[in-house]
């Protein structure tokens, strides 16, 4: 990754900034989404080295200033910042899980919380305990009770994302 980031930076001054945002959509993006819903278990101190390069990606992109607000980069980007863009990978995922569109070792791993509660009529799922809150199953069930209702209820992957 540190050589692409590199021959980036080199180019940068030669690409306009279309074609520089182009380069990291395409080549260095997935690099951050490969497996993401694993290695978002990763200590919090390797996570923040992932959103220090993702950011300096963005940052050589756009041509700005290492001191530019992240936020006002990510949106030019059209891109979530790193956490939230695991979340919604992770949430996908479970959803592909849930609907039996995952390997066949996840399906039935997960429950829905049933009776009269609050949470049984919003589906939520069950959340195991979990001693370091990086179990998958924990992780899991947390991301899909963070989806909106109307979104669980959908039935095609392509439609939920």
């Amino acid at each position: 990754k540190s050589k692409r980031i590199g021959a980036m930076y080199r180019g940068s001054s030669l690409l306009p900034v279309k074609y520089r945002k182009m380069f990291a959509n395409s080549l260095m993006l997935p690099h951050f989404d490969y497996l993401d819903t694993i290695y978002g278990r990763a200590p919090k101190s390797k996570l923040q080295e992932l959103d220090i390069l993702y950011k300096k990606i963005a940052k050589i992109a756009l041509g700005v200033e290492k001191t530019e607000s992240s936020i006002t980069v990510y949106k030019d980007m059209k891109w979530l910042p790193l956490h939230l863009r695991r979340q919604v990978h992770l949430s996908s995922y479970m959803f592909k899980v849930l609907n039996g569109h995952s390997p066949s070792n996840f399906i039935n791993k997960f429950n829905y919380i049933s009776g009269g509660s609050r949470d049984g009529a919003q589906c939520n799922l069950y959340t195991p305990k979990s001693r370091n809150l990086k179990n998958f199953y924990y992780l899991g069930a947390k991301a899909w009770n963070s989806v909106p209702l109307e979104l669980r209820k959908l039935t095609d992957p392509k439609e939920f994302g």
